[in-house]
């Protein structure tokens, strides 16, 4: 079952894992001469270092079953960028003295691993990995999360595969030539994400809506609920809150209540939740979304409003699964300011920024 759940994972976000890797392994594979047979056991080595990685880590998160916070996690992150920039500028360096006929130095061989450059790219933490790592969290126990993870590197890997053609090119100086320029752009690309990110992370002022007592009344984390609510308007455009709900199965929530409705019985629908219910509706129950409503849906909102709901307004498109993983992380990370006996609205974005004129009405608090 852990299998099968990693590996739709990754076939639903190996695009965006491609997308961080993809540009570092080609510009390794393609920078040095090889034939096609060697570009292929050069591809299976680096994969088979990242599958080492994913497994070793996902045994880890499974066996821990709890969050890895955002003390660790941000810098492990950052700090994984830079590393793998290292390796990738070392690489170059070392393969155009061997092709200048110049010797190779002894503290630059290690480059010529592509095992190891494959565990320093299994453990970047980019977003497909991230939401491997929420469904780890839940895996129940060491083994489950390793077959979570080897799934998830199966289900990537399938993205991985169109490099293996790398041979075909690499047989032109030129396209050697030009692929190590490209090596050293995109290590520098990578470093400065790296550098830039720790720098802000470390010099930032601190965070004075940390939680310190999770007891707090005056916080409230979803995570705590006896039950949660999806509200979903069927036939609407733009809601996607079927797909999430299918997405959120074993997250490891509470029980998650489905409640279907239009544009006519809608008032129906939102009797049936209790009062302070922790809610999940489409993006129009939140003001900041600055959408035009029709009448029934200000009316909703209003009645929503009387019932004090803590409701996450969700922007579904464009919608895939990561969607869901980062609805789970806000509901499931953080505090939000909230008295015993009132409400509120949070607006989880499609383009997963906030403005700081947000600010002032935001209700996150802080992470757990």
């Amino acid at each position: 079952m852990a299998l099968a759940e990693g590996l739709s994972l990754g076939l639903a976000t190996g695009v965006s894992c491609l997308a961080s890797c993809g540009p570092v392994y080609a510009a390794y594979l393609f920078s040095e001469k090889r034939s096609g047979r060697q570009s292929l056991l050069v591809l299976l080595t680096l994969n088979l270092g990242r599958f080492a990685a994913y497994v070793c880590f996902g045994a880890i998160i499974g066996m821990l079953g709890g969050s890895i916070p955002s003390s660790i996690r941000i810098p492990l992150s950052f700090a994984g960028y830079i590393l793998f920039s290292v390796f990738l500028l070392v690489s170059t360096l070392r393969v155009n003295k061997k092709c200048g006929g110049c010797g190779v130095s002894r503290w630059t061989r290690f480059t010529g691993s592509p095992f190891l450059l494959g565990i320093l790219t299994g453990f970047s933490l980019c977003p497909a990995f991230l939401i491997a790592l929420t469904s780890a969290f839940d895996a129940g126990g060491a083994l489950n999360g390793a077959l979570l993870f080897a799934g998830f590197f199966f289900g990537t890997t399938v993205y991985m595969l169109p490099l293996s053609v790398a041979g075909l090119f690499t047989a032109k100086k030129w396209f050697t030539a030009a692929a190590r320029i490209l090596a050293v752009f995109v290590a520098v690309y990578f470093m400065v994400i790296g550098v830039r990110g720790l720098a802000a992370y470390y010099r930032a002022p601190a965070d004075p809506r940390q939680v310190e007592a999770i007891d707090d009344p005056s916080v409230w984390n979803a995570m705590s609920e006896d039950s949660l609510y999806l509200l979903v308007f069927t036939g609407m455009t733009g809601d996607r809150g079927l797909d999430l709900a299918a997405d959120l199965v074993d997250a490891g929530m509470p029980p998650l209540v489905v409640i279907e409705t239009d544009s006519t019985h809608w008032g129906e629908a939102i009797e049936r939740i209790p009062e302070l219910s922790g809610v999940i509706g489409p993006w129009w129950f939140d003001a900041r979304s600055e959408a035009v409503l029709a009448q029934w849906q200000q009316l909703a909102v209003t009645a929503a409003d009387a019932r004090r709901f803590r409701m996450f307004a969700v922007a579904y498109e464009p919608y895939d699964r990561e969607r869901a993983g980062i609805v789970y992380q806000y509901m499931s990370g953080f505090g939000y300011r909230c008295e015993p006996d009132s409400g509120f609205s949070f607006l989880v974005r499609a383009d997963l920024e906030c403005v700081s004129s947000d600010c002032s009405t935001c209700p996150a608090f802080g992470s757990y």
